[in-house]
């Protein structure tokens, strides 16, 4: 057998819409150029891109580079977990949060990564929805932005990351009503109506809101923001500010911070993680620390 080098690279070729099969050339040029020992496997499925992922730790890889967005990183994070290869992130998806997170914003600062990497073992949450349980590295949601994702993902024209999010909370607000819902976050309990309610990992999602600005992925610590009911027209007024991470001095949100969070609905509300529907309510989010070694950037500003 052909001894497998040091970095495996997975690609998700739907990812991005297929802008990252269009990639695959072009990071293998990269990445020669760059002076790094590799592989290319290509998926054909999310179960497919998982099976990849971990026969090349399996195999040896020291680094499984996936090239997608932040659901391509929660699939190889999920099928990396145990194994002690590291994750790293080629951005090519339609969100690249996770990669943002890490300083893996460009595609060549990535690839620049790969040359001399800098691994860091950073937290993964164990997320428990009914008879479902994934992990997720940086964000899951459940309430209004859930909903958005929902719309999102049945929309047929695509606005570029960011965009598309905004189209997506233009057209859900208007159907959208509050859900009575109870948080538990390790020993303190809320009980409250609430548009949404967000845990994670990591700061941001949706293409650059940064809705738990002060979280970081290797604190021990999982970050909640939980945004109170509110009227339409002074949730639409209030939400541009979660693109610079102010929305935390608005009266209606609440910052908490635990290990361990238990989130139950009055009504059916759908948990989405890494942008990548899990099931309904309720959940368990459990902190994991330092399970998942992952190739980080020198600047990144969500690593401690």
């Amino acid at each position: 057998m052909t001894p497998v080098p040091d970095v495996v690279v997975v690609a998700n070729p739907t990812a991005g819409h297929g802008r990252s099969g269009s990639m695959v050339g072009k990071v293998a040029g990269m990445l020669r150029e760059a002076g790094v020992a590799h592989q290319i496997r290509v998926s054909t499925s999310a179960e497919d891109l998982g099976r990849l992922a971990r026969e090349a730790a399996e195999q040896g890889a020291r680094i499984v580079a996936v090239l997608g967005g932040d659901g391509t990183v929660h699939l190889a994070a999920n099928a990396l977990l145990g194994t002690g290869a590291a994750l790293a992130v080629l951005p090519a998806g339609t969100g690249d949060d996770f990669a943002v997170s890490v300083a893996a914003r460009k595609l060549s600062d990535a690839v620049e990564l790969l040359v001399d990497p800098k691994i860091v073992p950073i937290d993964v949450v164990k997320l428990t929805c009914g008879a479902e349980t994934r992990h997720y590295v940086n964000i899951a949601g459940a309430g209004f932005d859930s909903d958005v994702n929902e719309t999102a993902n049945g929309m047929t024209v695509r606005l570029g990351n960011t965009g598309t999010y905004i189209a997506a909370v233009i057209r859900t607000l208007p159907k959208f009503e509050p859900a009575r819902f109870s948080i538990t976050v390790d020993e303190e309990q809320l009980d409250l109506e609430a548009m949404l309610v967000v845990v994670g990992n990591a700061p941001a999602y949706g293409g650059g809101m940064r809705v738990l600005p002060a979280a970081l992925v290797n604190d021990g610590l999982l970050d909640v923001c939980v945004v109170t009911a509110l009227s339409k027209p002074a949730f639409l007024k209030a939400f541009p500010r979660v693109f610079r991470g102010t929305h935390t001095l608005h009266p209606n949100v609440i910052m908490l911070r635990g290990t361990h969070v238990r989130v139950e609905s009055d009504r059916r509300v759908q948990v989405y993680a890494d942008g990548e529907r899990i099931g309904p309510l309720p959940a368990v989010h459990e902190l994991i620390p330092a399970a998942l070694p992952v190739v980080v950037g020198p600047d990144a500003k969500a690593v401690r």
